[in-house]
């Protein structure tokens, strides 16, 4: 097959909706995954919309599954779904490989509970381990073909997190 065909091919199948969620902490620190898929990059969580489900319920039943989390505190959105092609060179399970790429919003989210009460494992586990870092950092931690994304949300949530914390958090 000509790589005409196969970029053809590639443009001709559809986005998979996709929400993405960015947990931070009092502290202004986010909580990111090192993906089974990806030792060495780091992510935010991020799932799947099912059909007919809303992309904030969504975002919700992803954080449950993926860290456990059940009573974060919904804080803002990224505006505008953000589109990601899947790089050919990546190893796609037979689910996705129908799809171009993922159509992603992105959610913020509130939550002060320690790393240490997330549960990795309660689902199917995607993330080999969690830390807090910088929501700056998280650009450059990212897989290089989700940096671009990353770029659009990130500034926006990063003055999110500030002023959410100054007006809610209460600091002693």
């Amino acid at each position: 097959m000509k790589e005409k065909d196969i970029l053809t091919i590639m443009t001709d199948k559809p986005y998979r909706k996709n929400v993405g969620m960015v947990v931070f902490n009092s502290k202004g620190m986010v909580i990111v995954g090192e993906r089974i898929q990806f030792p060495g990059s780091w992510q935010f969580p991020q799932g799947g919309i099912d059909e007919e489900e809303d992309y904030l319920e969504a975002a919700k039943r992803e954080l449950y599954e993926e860290l456990g989390i059940k009573k974060a505190i919904y804080v803002t959105e990224y505006p505008d779904w953000i589109p990601y092609d899947f790089p050919s060179s990546l190893g796609l399970n037979s689910h996705l490989q129908k799809f171009r790429g993922q159509l992603q919003r992105w959610i913020l989210f509130y939550w002060d509970g320690g790393l240490d009460e997330c549960d990795l494992v309660h689902h199917e586990q995607e993330f080999l381990t969690i830390r807090h870092m910088e929501i700056e950092e998280t650009i450059q931690a990212v897989i290089d073909f989700k940096r671009p994304v990353y770029e659009k949300f990130v500034p926006l949530f990063k003055s999110a997190i500030q002023n959410y914390i100054a007006e809610n958090v209460k600091t002693t």
